[in-house]
């Protein structure tokens, strides 16, 4: 399978061109699809309203400089702008009609995600593997905020990624492979958010090229009895003053005691 067709599907957020590039590094990539949510701006703020959509905006460029700096320390300088030669296309939904009709053009044989809104079953009709980068370890820690979440319970040695089969259930399908970061007292959850990208992009890259020589990838069913689901609407206001609170105990945090689960690992 050395000539499989690969197509990746990622979100708005400008760090994860470390995941197209970690990638296109070592595969070639027939497209990138963006979703720039931040083209439905206004309906996202008739959703949060207009109160707690300026304080987002304006915590974001509060925080700009010190993120961005954090975006240097864990990737580099492969952050700031996608490969030139990677083909890419925006889109403002990823189930939108136009991102149907690109992967009927391409007719990928696999597709990998991180980053996006959720993806209907529809949109990727008929491909026959679909993989999503999932910051959290699934099914401990399903949604969104899972790093943050496990911050706030002083969890720190079960945050990790989780590669999986994209499902109708939140990051509730077929685990392949995960992994733990090495966290440190400088640590924010910004951070190691970044080194689960770098982290999951290079065992991404793994996949693709077992994959190509021919091995049989092997899942493994998740038991929905375990862990939680955290949905954005879980994450208010009061969890991020007591985040920033984590943070700024971290020396701490990260020599509290805790039980690792247990996770599962690329068989290669």
């Amino acid at each position: 399978m050395d000539q499989l067709k690969i197509v990746a599907l990622i979100g708005t957020p400008v760090h994860l061109n470390y995941f197209v590039n970690r990638v296109a590094q070592d595969h070639d990539l027939a497209l990138v699809i963006r979703e720039n949510s931040r083209s439905n701006l206004l309906q996202k703020i008739l959703e949060k309203g207009i109160l707690k959509s300026i304080s987002i905006i304006i915590r974001h460029f509060r925080q700009r400089n010190k993120i961005r700096a954090e975006y240097d320390r864990v990737m580099g300088d492969q952050w700031q702008e996608m490969k030139g030669d990677v083909p890419l296309e925006t889109v403002t939904d990823i189930n939108s009609p136009e991102v149907v009709a690109l992967l009927d053009r391409i007719q990928p044989d696999l597709v990998i995600v991180q980053g996006t809104t959720l993806i209907r079953n529809k949109t990727l009709k008929g491909i026959p593997l679909v993989l999503n980068l999932h910051w959290g370890l699934s099914p401990y820690y399903k949604g969104s905020y899972c790093t943050e979440w496990a911050m706030l319970r002083q969890d720190l040695c079960n945050i990790g990624f989780t590669i999986h089969k994209i499902s109708s259930k939140i990051d509730g399908g077929d685990i392949l492979t995960q992994g733990r970061p090495e966290i440190e007292a400088r640590d924010t959850a910004n951070s190691i958010n970044m080194k689960l990208t770098r982290a999951g992009a290079e065992a991404m890259s793994a996949v693709i090229t077992l994959l190509k020589s021919g091995r049989q990838l092997q899942f493994s069913l998740q038991d929905a009895d375990q862990g939680n689901l955290y949905l954005t609407k879980h994450w208010t206001g009061e969890q991020a003053k007591e985040l920033k609170k984590a943070e700024s105990s971290m020396k701490t945090l990260v020599h509290t005691p805790c039980h690792k689960k247990p996770i599962i690992t690329l068989n290669q």
